[in-house]
């Protein structure tokens, strides 16, 4: 759906962009999980890669990427650590020769700790994929069982010990906190030994409830009950210096980096840079253009094999509301953006309701800093709010 007045805007064709797979299968359902995924479905999954390589060929002969280069790749999921070291680097292949210019700077891939050894991490790292994110969620048997993993905390460990093995040199782990039971305490000792490990990367997100999942539901009936505001709030607050001690450093609401590690794929996406979405339920956008592909595999499978397009809704984004998309990104870096740069071709009918808004959010003590804003500590608690005052 496209708001009236909403034109397409053409793409800087010397500006790459970042390329995201999705793969969808699961050994299991985690209850908290709300991204697009299957159980099982083994059969469907070779047709379903030579579906995703055909998408990327179409994408070489769409004008918006065509000719252009791909900075980075990315293997989300689902559970991507499924695929088979052929699978990864035919992918990369595809890839290649539908953007050959140049190699990507950047090649990440999710993974779940159990079932992961030397060799088949070697068997990625061969293929082509640099960066991994061990999806931990949890060192603690507790965490993991309420957050319904299939894995231990002695698997986590091995997984990072594998990967160092296979000589991967740049390792992220995803955790969670705020899960029922937790104490702001006893979150932030177990990120200390997280940190303590030696990996490059934290991914830190706190426990959301979303409407249509088994926690949902659990939480509905009274069976979990999640950690109030103030302990959640300590959790968050106190995030930044465990970390910090260990040298990781805070650049997203979410993200800590040592110098350097920082994920080049989510960074740029954060930039507003453009993004190439390939698989079911992947999301796409260049500059205004949003597009998601259906959330289904057959669908998908369906839709390519008819030669037809896998999106499933599409729309272009007016000047203010995709302004007020580029500021909330760039306020979630510690980096920030430059207000007046990205306000500037704006008719002023569009600027001022996003200047008043970004005002009222500094007298709130959200957000700092002149010429370019970013989110205060009280902001990064109440990110969503700044983002539905830029959009009201």
């Amino acid at each position: 759906m496209t708001e009236a007045g909403a034109v397409p805007v053409p793409p800087d064709p010397e500006r790459p962009f970042g390329l995201y797979v999705h793969f969808p299968y699961c050994s299991a359902r985690c209850h908290y999980c709300a991204f697009y995924f299957v159980v099982g479905r083994d059969e469907t999954r070779a047709a379903y890669l030579d579906a995703v390589r055909g998408e990327i060929e179409a994408a070489a002969r769409d004008p918006r990427f065509a000719g252009r280069r791909v900075s980075t790749v990315y293997f989300g999921g689902g559970t991507p650590s499924l695929l088979a070291a052929t699978d990864v680097d035919r992918l990369l292949a595809a890839i290649g020769r539908a953007f050959p210019k140049g190699e990507p700077e950047e090649v990440s891939l999710e993974a779940n700790p159990d079932g992961l050894d030397r060799e088949r991490l070697a068997g990625l790292r061969a293929a082509g994929v640099r960066r991994l994110t061990l999806g931990w969620q949890s060192l603690r048997a507790e965490g993991l069982r309420v957050l319904t993993r299939t894995h231990g905390p002695e698997d986590d460990v091995a997984a990072l010990a594998a990967a160092r093995a296979a000589g991967f040199e740049n390792v992220g782990v995803d955790l969670i906190f705020g899960w029922p039971g937790q104490s702001a305490d006893a979150w932030l000792r177990e990120l200390d030994e997280a940190a303590s490990r030696g990996v490059e990367h934290v991914s830190a997100y706190e426990l959301t409830v979303e409407e249509g999942t088994r926690l949902a539901r659990r939480v509905d009936a009274g069976r979990f009950h999640l950690a109030d505001e103030d302990e959640r709030a300590r959790m968050f607050d106190g995030t930044d210096e465990v970390l910090a001690k260990h040298g990781i450093e805070r650049y997203e609401i979410s993200n800590f980096a040592r110098p350097g590690f920082e994920c080049r794929h989510n960074l740029d996406g954060w930039r507003s840079g453009d993004l190439l979405g390939v698989g079911a339920s992947a999301a796409s956008h260049v500059t205004n253009t949003r597009w998601t592909n259906v959330a289904d595999v057959d669908d998908y499978l369906a839709r390519r094999t008819a030669g037809a397009s896998p999106a499933r809704t599409s729309e272009v984004l007016p000047p203010r509301t995709w302004a007020a998309e580029d500021l909330y990104l760039g306020l979630r870096t510690t980096s920030g953006i430059d207000v007046g740069e990205r306000l500037r071709p704006l008719r002023e009918a569009d600027r001022a309701p996003l200047r008043a808004a970004l005002d009222r959010a500094r007298a709130d003590h959200l957000v700092e800093g002149e010429p370019r804003f970013r989110l205060t500590r009280r902001g990064r608690l109440f990110a969503d709010t700044v983002f539905d005052a830029l959009l009201s």
